[in-house]
Protein backbone atom coordinates (compact mmCIF):
# COMPACT_ATOMS: atom_id res chain seq x y z
CA UNK A 1 0.00 0.00 0.00
CA UNK A 2 1.50 3.55 -1.08
CA UNK A 3 1.53 6.32 0.50
CA UNK A 4 -1.29 7.88 -2.01
CA UNK A 5 -4.01 5.77 -0.49
CA UNK A 6 -3.01 6.63 3.29
CA UNK A 7 -3.05 9.72 2.61
CA UNK A 8 -5.96 9.91 0.90
CA UNK A 9 -7.60 8.22 3.82
CA UNK A 10 -6.19 10.56 6.52
CA UNK A 11 -7.79 13.27 4.27
CA UNK A 12 -11.10 12.37 4.34
CA UNK A 13 -11.09 11.20 7.85
CA UNK A 14 -10.03 14.98 8.69
CA UNK A 15 -12.62 15.98 6.08
CA UNK A 16 -16.05 13.79 7.37
CA UNK A 17 -15.29 14.40 11.10
CA UNK A 18 -14.74 18.43 10.41
CA UNK A 19 -18.10 18.20 8.40
CA UNK A 20 -19.87 16.42 10.57
CA UNK A 21 -18.76 18.34 13.78
CA UNK A 22 -19.66 21.69 11.90
CA UNK A 23 -23.81 20.29 11.62
CA UNK A 24 -23.56 20.33 15.51
CA UNK A 25 -24.76 23.73 17.23
CA UNK A 26 -21.61 23.81 19.07
CA UNK A 27 -18.90 22.30 16.98
CA UNK A 28 -15.45 24.09 16.11
CA UNK A 29 -13.23 23.21 14.13
CA UNK A 30 -9.61 24.83 14.22
CA UNK A 31 -6.29 24.02 12.65
CA UNK A 32 -2.91 25.08 13.55
CA UNK A 33 0.46 24.28 13.30
CA UNK A 34 -0.39 20.55 11.98
CA UNK A 35 -3.34 19.96 14.92
CA UNK A 36 -6.45 19.48 13.33
CA UNK A 37 -9.18 20.26 16.17
CA UNK A 38 -12.86 19.33 15.79
CA UNK A 39 -14.44 19.82 18.82
CA UNK A 40 -18.66 19.20 19.39
CA UNK A 41 -19.50 21.16 22.22
CA UNK A 42 -20.65 17.41 23.98
CA UNK A 43 -18.93 16.16 27.01
CA UNK A 44 -18.13 12.58 25.24
CA UNK A 45 -15.03 11.82 24.87
CA UNK A 46 -14.64 10.26 21.46
CA UNK A 47 -16.31 13.14 20.10
CA UNK A 48 -13.77 15.95 20.39
CA UNK A 49 -10.37 14.95 18.76
CA UNK A 50 -7.55 16.86 18.47
CA UNK A 51 -5.56 15.01 14.57
CA UNK A 52 -2.19 15.79 14.36
CA UNK A 53 -1.80 15.89 10.39
CA UNK A 54 1.87 16.66 9.80
CA UNK A 55 4.64 16.48 11.47
CA UNK A 56 4.81 19.25 14.47
CA UNK A 57 8.25 21.68 14.60
CA UNK A 58 7.35 21.39 18.44
CA UNK A 59 5.14 18.64 19.38
CA UNK A 60 5.00 19.48 23.51
CA UNK A 61 3.47 23.69 22.61
CA UNK A 62 0.85 21.49 20.25
CA UNK A 63 -0.04 19.04 22.51
CA UNK A 64 -0.80 21.59 25.24
CA UNK A 65 -2.48 24.45 22.60
CA UNK A 66 -5.11 21.73 22.44
CA UNK A 67 -5.55 20.02 25.64
CA UNK A 68 -5.86 23.77 26.58
CA UNK A 69 -8.70 24.93 23.61
CA UNK A 70 -10.33 21.78 25.16
CA UNK A 71 -9.91 22.41 28.89
CA UNK A 72 -11.07 26.30 28.53
CA UNK A 73 -14.14 24.28 27.54
CA UNK A 74 -14.51 21.96 29.92
CA UNK A 75 -14.81 19.41 27.40
CA UNK A 76 -12.85 15.81 27.31
CA UNK A 77 -10.81 14.64 24.40
CA UNK A 78 -8.71 12.54 22.38
CA UNK A 79 -5.37 13.57 20.45
CA UNK A 80 -5.27 11.60 17.45
CA UNK A 81 -2.25 10.38 15.00
CA UNK A 82 -1.90 7.97 12.45
CA UNK A 83 1.54 5.88 12.66
CA UNK A 84 4.16 7.54 10.51
CA UNK A 85 3.12 10.74 10.58
CA UNK A 86 5.27 11.88 13.63
CA UNK A 87 6.81 9.32 15.95
CA UNK A 88 7.32 12.29 18.42
CA UNK A 89 4.12 12.80 19.63
CA UNK A 90 3.99 9.50 21.62
CA UNK A 91 6.64 11.17 24.28
CA UNK A 92 4.73 14.33 23.96
CA UNK A 93 1.64 12.90 24.67
CA UNK A 94 3.29 11.00 28.17
CA UNK A 95 5.23 14.27 29.44
CA UNK A 96 1.53 16.05 28.78
CA UNK A 97 0.39 13.52 31.27
CA UNK A 98 -1.97 11.44 28.39
CA UNK A 99 -1.99 8.36 27.99
CA UNK A 100 -2.19 5.38 25.13
CA UNK A 101 -5.87 4.67 24.65
CA UNK A 102 -4.51 1.88 21.75
CA UNK A 103 -5.19 1.70 18.13
CA UNK A 104 -7.86 2.20 15.74
CA UNK A 105 -7.23 0.32 12.37
CA UNK A 106 -6.88 2.43 9.25
CA UNK A 107 -8.50 0.05 6.52
CA UNK A 108 -8.36 0.59 2.97
CA UNK A 109 -9.89 -0.84 -0.17
CA UNK A 110 -7.88 0.15 -2.92
CA UNK A 111 -8.86 -0.75 -5.86
CA UNK A 112 -12.70 -0.79 -4.71
CA UNK A 113 -14.17 -4.17 -5.21
CA UNK A 114 -17.53 -4.69 -7.00
CA UNK A 115 -20.44 -4.65 -3.89
CA UNK A 116 -22.65 -8.15 -3.53
CA UNK A 117 -26.56 -8.33 -3.38
CA UNK A 118 -27.64 -7.19 0.30
CA UNK A 119 -29.58 -10.01 2.35
CA UNK A 120 -33.08 -10.26 0.58
CA UNK A 121 -34.90 -9.43 3.92
CA UNK A 122 -33.04 -6.21 4.40
CA UNK A 123 -34.52 -3.31 2.47
CA UNK A 124 -31.67 -0.13 2.33
CA UNK A 125 -32.94 3.70 2.29
CA UNK A 126 -31.31 6.79 2.29
CA UNK A 127 -32.46 8.94 5.09
CA UNK A 128 -33.86 12.05 3.24
CA UNK A 129 -35.71 13.83 6.41
CA UNK A 130 -35.14 13.91 10.12
CA UNK A 131 -37.58 10.68 10.32
CA UNK A 132 -34.72 8.67 8.30
CA UNK A 133 -32.03 10.90 10.57
CA UNK A 134 -33.63 9.79 13.55
CA UNK A 135 -33.55 5.62 12.56
CA UNK A 136 -29.97 6.05 11.41
CA UNK A 137 -29.03 7.90 15.01
CA UNK A 138 -30.94 4.76 17.04
CA UNK A 139 -29.47 2.05 15.36
CA UNK A 140 -25.92 3.44 15.96
CA UNK A 141 -26.78 4.22 19.29
CA UNK A 142 -27.90 0.75 19.76
CA UNK A 143 -24.62 -0.13 18.22
CA UNK A 144 -22.05 0.89 19.56
CA UNK A 145 -23.89 1.59 23.25
CA UNK A 146 -24.61 5.43 23.36
CA UNK A 147 -27.31 6.91 25.00
CA UNK A 148 -29.83 7.53 22.40
CA UNK A 149 -29.93 11.33 23.63
CA UNK A 150 -26.18 11.04 22.65
CA UNK A 151 -26.70 10.21 19.24
CA UNK A 152 -29.36 12.06 18.57
CA UNK A 153 -27.53 15.41 19.13
CA UNK A 154 -24.96 14.20 17.05
CA UNK A 155 -26.80 12.80 14.26
CA UNK A 156 -29.59 15.03 13.13
CA UNK A 157 -30.99 16.38 10.58
CA UNK A 158 -28.18 19.22 9.73
CA UNK A 159 -26.15 16.12 8.50
CA UNK A 160 -28.06 16.62 5.00
CA UNK A 161 -26.45 19.29 4.46
CA UNK A 162 -22.98 17.60 4.13
CA UNK A 163 -22.52 17.62 -0.04
CA UNK A 164 -22.92 14.38 -1.53
CA UNK A 165 -22.71 12.46 2.19
CA UNK A 166 -25.13 9.77 2.48
CA UNK A 167 -26.43 8.24 5.90
CA UNK A 168 -28.40 4.99 4.87
CA UNK A 169 -30.70 2.72 7.19
CA UNK A 170 -31.41 -1.13 6.67
CA UNK A 171 -34.52 -2.50 7.75
CA UNK A 172 -36.17 -5.72 8.19
CA UNK A 173 -39.97 -5.91 8.09
CA UNK A 174 -40.27 -2.01 8.58
CA UNK A 175 -38.02 -1.81 11.60
CA UNK A 176 -34.04 -0.33 11.50
CA UNK A 177 -31.97 -2.62 12.28
CA UNK A 178 -28.39 -1.57 10.56
CA UNK A 179 -27.15 1.65 9.16
CA UNK A 180 -24.12 3.03 7.18
CA UNK A 181 -23.00 6.58 6.28
CA UNK A 182 -20.76 7.59 3.30
CA UNK A 183 -19.18 10.92 3.05
CA UNK A 184 -16.76 11.30 -0.61
CA UNK A 185 -13.85 13.29 -0.30
CA UNK A 186 -10.14 13.44 -1.51
CA UNK A 187 -11.31 10.49 -3.75
CA UNK A 188 -12.12 8.14 -1.65
CA UNK A 189 -15.53 6.58 -0.17
CA UNK A 190 -15.14 7.19 3.37
CA UNK A 191 -17.62 4.62 5.09
CA UNK A 192 -19.08 5.78 8.71
CA UNK A 193 -21.24 4.69 11.70
CA UNK A 194 -21.90 1.12 10.28
CA UNK A 195 -23.75 -0.75 12.35
CA UNK A 196 -26.03 -3.07 13.39
CA UNK A 197 -28.53 -3.69 16.45
CA UNK A 198 -27.82 -6.44 18.59
CA UNK A 199 -31.03 -8.54 18.03
CA UNK A 200 -29.80 -8.29 14.16
CA UNK A 201 -26.29 -9.48 14.18
CA UNK A 202 -24.62 -12.08 12.57
CA UNK A 203 -27.02 -11.80 9.88
CA UNK A 204 -24.66 -9.77 7.36
CA UNK A 205 -26.37 -7.22 7.43
CA UNK A 206 -23.17 -4.97 8.40
CA UNK A 207 -21.39 -5.88 5.49
CA UNK A 208 -24.18 -5.07 3.36
CA UNK A 209 -24.88 -1.54 4.47
CA UNK A 210 -20.89 -1.10 4.41
CA UNK A 211 -21.10 -2.27 0.65
CA UNK A 212 -23.64 -0.02 0.15
CA UNK A 213 -21.81 2.84 1.08
CA UNK A 214 -18.74 1.38 -0.89
CA UNK A 215 -21.29 1.25 -4.41
CA UNK A 216 -22.82 4.89 -3.82
CA UNK A 217 -19.39 6.35 -3.49
CA UNK A 218 -18.06 4.32 -7.06
CA UNK A 219 -21.08 5.87 -8.20
CA UNK A 220 -19.74 8.95 -7.72
CA UNK A 221 -16.18 8.39 -8.96
CA UNK A 222 -14.40 7.55 -5.93
CA UNK A 223 -11.15 4.90 -6.32
CA UNK A 224 -10.90 3.92 -3.03
CA UNK A 225 -12.55 2.70 0.32
CA UNK A 226 -11.34 4.05 3.80
CA UNK A 227 -12.47 3.48 7.06
CA UNK A 228 -12.00 3.29 10.76
CA UNK A 229 -12.76 -0.10 12.46
CA UNK A 230 -14.11 -1.21 15.57
CA UNK A 231 -12.35 -4.62 17.18
CA UNK A 232 -15.87 -5.93 16.28
CA UNK A 233 -16.16 -5.03 12.18
CA UNK A 234 -12.21 -5.18 11.41
CA UNK A 235 -12.72 -9.15 10.27
CA UNK A 236 -15.62 -8.40 8.40
CA UNK A 237 -13.91 -5.63 6.48
CA UNK A 238 -11.18 -7.73 6.12
CA UNK A 239 -13.17 -10.40 4.27
CA UNK A 240 -14.36 -7.93 1.74
CA UNK A 241 -11.17 -6.78 1.00
CA UNK A 242 -9.81 -4.00 2.95
CA UNK A 243 -6.24 -4.13 4.07
CA UNK A 244 -5.01 -2.52 7.49
CA UNK A 245 -1.93 -0.68 5.90
CA UNK A 246 -1.07 1.63 9.51
CA UNK A 247 -3.33 2.49 13.12
CA UNK A 248 -4.18 5.76 14.57
CA UNK A 249 -2.48 6.20 17.80
CA UNK A 250 -5.14 7.72 20.76
CA UNK A 251 -4.16 9.38 23.31
CA UNK A 252 -6.38 10.82 25.93
CA UNK A 253 -6.24 12.11 30.10
CA UNK A 254 -6.08 8.85 32.29
CA UNK A 255 -9.47 8.07 33.83
CA UNK A 256 -11.23 9.40 30.68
Amino acid sequence: MDEGPLARADANYYAAWSAIVATMPDGETRERGGVLITCSGLPATVFNIAFVTRTLADPDAALRDAAAFFDERKLPFVVRVREGIDPAVDGAAERAGLVSGGLLPSMIMSPMREAPAPPAALEIRSAKDAAGIRDHAAVVADAFAFPVQVAQQVLTERLLRIPDAGFYVGYVDGRPVASSAMVPAHRSAGVYNVGCVGTERRKGYGEAMTWHAVRKGASMGCIMSSLQASEMGAPVYARMGYATPAHYKTFHRPGV
